[in-house]
């Protein structure tokens, strides 16, 4: 039977694109899908022939990109809060109570989007908590990172929970807690109890993974209602040409190594000087992506360009690295294309995410700060002349080819109620 589905979608373009996919899956599924997102991807949105209700301006959210401390490892969440994830509120909440007052609707929403869950108490919309990285369900057990700090395998679990009291205590707490009690008595909804990030943010009714048990294995101490699904790699751009300047790049030499630091990154420069250093320490061919051209070096060497974009499913099975930022869906999308991955991670799920790589053998880490223009060239050395990467990339791409995660994302919202 087919339902009204309401995906939520807050953040950048790799926190967007899961969604879509999801989206896109389910309106082939036969469902009506509406997207709530930014205004900057309403076309990517209605492209995908899924309906589009913004969230937030595309003003605020450039504002937001353009704050240095978005990419602190602590700071950046407070950033995020006032400029993203707060101000959305209101108009998720408003939507989903106008959409449900008309007929029964499903909504799919990540945890950080908190007016979905406020919708879900107050009006019993069923509602499924999307999570897609590890670091949104928080937990005790191995391998454990908090913000930067890789939290050492002998530490006992009453001293992790200690940690996650005093993080909670001193930090996310008086982040969130007053916004959401003042909207929690506007609802007309008891005070809430326990932690925001530890508990309440998932949704007690259902809640999938965008990441298989092999990349993050389930801990003990998840919320049950949790399933693991895969990565939803998006394709949305599949049927898109490489440029013609990349392809006639990619043709004229050895395969190269790209360089990423994020789609919403806008404070790159020492990462692109990096880049450029490595690829003429190593002698090897790179592209460099973003759509900021001020981040770049102000002169390229031979054998070294410059691109705002290129389709991933394309142009990494023709690469011989990515180094990137360790957002989830370019490490998936490297893992695919079976390439060795340097991780350079700042904020957010990327240390854990880059923790995970280097697990399975398919990548290194650079740790902040990231300061040093020269950081790169040796451990690309090592990984790219490593037998046993190369395998476990092998490897990796073996188990994506698997993938089926978009079966088990909709039988979980299907059967939701």
């Amino acid at each position: 039977m087919s339902r009204q589905i309401l995906v939520v979608a807050l953040g950048s373009a790799g926190d967007v694109h899961p969604m879509l996919a999801i989206g896109t899956a389910l309106r082939q599924r036969g469902h009506g899908v509406e997207v709530l997102t930014n205004p900057r991807f309403e076309s990517l949105v209605r492209a995908n022939g899924l309906d589009f209700y913004p969230v937030g301006t595309e003003v605020e959210f450039n504002s937001t990109l353009r704050n240095p401390r978005l990419w602190h490892p602590i700071k950046g969440l407070g950033v995020m809060w006032r400029g993203i994830l707060r101000p959305a509120i209101a108009p998720v909440l408003e939507r989903i109570a106008a959409v449900h007052a008309a007929g029964p609707c499903v909504v799919v929403a990540t945890p950080a989007a908190f007016g979905a869950r406020l919708a879900q108490e107050q009006l019993g919309v069923p509602l499924v908590s999307v999570y897609t990285a590890a670091t949104m369900l928080r937990s005790v057990y191995n391998p454990l990172t908090m913000a930067q700090w890789r939290v050492p395998r002998w530490l006992p679990l009453a001293l992790r929970r200690m940690a996650w009291r005093l993080l909670d205590r001193y930090q996310l707490e008086p982040m969130g807690r007053a916004s959401l009690d003042s909207w929690r008595t506007r609802l007309g909804l008891p005070a809430m109890q326990g932690s925001i990030f530890g508990g309440w943010m998932h949704s007690p009714v259902a809640g999938v993974t965008l990441f298989p048990s092999w990349f993050a294995p389930a801990a003990p101490d998840w919320p049950p209602q949790v399933q693991q699904a895969g990565f939803p790699l998006f394709d949305g751009d599949a049927g898109a040409e490489l440029d013609p300047a990349i392809a006639r790049f990619l043709a004229a030499g050895a395969a190269p190594i790209v360089f990423m630091p994020g789609s919403a990154m806008r404070h790159g420069q020492v990462f692109f000087q990096a880049a450029v250093d490595a690829c003429v320490r190593l002698g090897r061919r790179g592209i460099l992506l973003s759509d900021d051209s001020a981040q770049m070096p102000a002169e390229l060497p031979a054998g070294v360009i410059q691109a705002r974009y290129a389709p991933f499913g394309q142009l990494l099975p023709q690469a011989a690295a990515l180094v990137h930022h360790g957002g989830v869906g370019s490490s998936a999308q490297a893992l695919r294309a079976g390439i060795p991955q340097l991780v350079l991670p700042v904020g957010y799920d990327q240390f854990d995410n880059a923790l995970r790589l280097e697990l399975l053998g398919v990548a290194a880490t650079v740790q902040p700060p990231h300061q040093n223009p020269t950081c790169m060239a040796a451990p690309l050395v090592a990984l790219l002349g490593k037998p046993a990467v190369a395998q476990a990339c092998r490897s990796a791409a073996a188990r994506m080819a698997q993938n089926g995660a978009m079966a088990t994302v909709y039988q979980v919202i299907e059967a939701a109620q």
